[in-house]
């Protein structure tokens, strides 16, 4: 069944994935900018709405992160990203339509334990991998940088 909301824990994310991992340690926002870039194609495939959830030290919504369906969000200090990701889980009315990208077991326990699907971390950043390597032809070779034309179907004008 696919999901109408795909929750993303965002720092288990950023940390399982290496080239991610290592913006992280300079440059943060860079790093969230650049997860959400990365997430973006494949989750408005899998799901219409998507919510990353970052651990913070202010509640709320990123504006700067949030683009089209992907809403990008923050814990309070008094709680951390996972208890945010259970609430959402817990107090959606079909938590059986809600896919949860964790590797936290905990976390995976928890909220499929509540009715949701998981998807681990590392399957779904293997997913994005061959999302974006669909996005260009085939027939380029290696080095070739696409045009536009590249992008639509040969019969695309007729």
């Amino acid at each position: 069944m696919k999901p109408d909301l795909l929750i993303i824990d965002g720092y288990n994310l950023l940390h399982q994935d290496p080239k991610l991992a290592a913006l992280l340690r300079s440059d943060l926002m860079a790093a969230r900018q650049r997860l959400v870039r990365k997430v973006e194609n494949t989750a408005h495939r899998m799901a219409p709405k998507t919510i990353i959830v970052f651990d913070g030290q202010e509640a709320g919504i990123d504006d700067s992160l949030t683009v089209r369906h992907i809403e990008v969000c923050f814990s309070p200090s008094n709680c951390s990203a996972d208890t945010i990701i259970e609430r959402l889980v817990c107090r959606y009315a079909a938590p059986e339509k809600i896919l949860v990208i964790t590797s936290d077991h905990a976390e995976h326990e928890t909220v499929s334990s509540a009715g949701a699907q998981v998807m681990s971390v590392q399957e779904f950043l293997a997913q994005c991998e061959r999302d974006s390597r669909r996005s260009i032809p085939s027939a380029m070779r290696p080095g070739e940088r696409p045009t536009l034309g590249d992008l639509f179907p040969k019969d695309f004008c007729g």
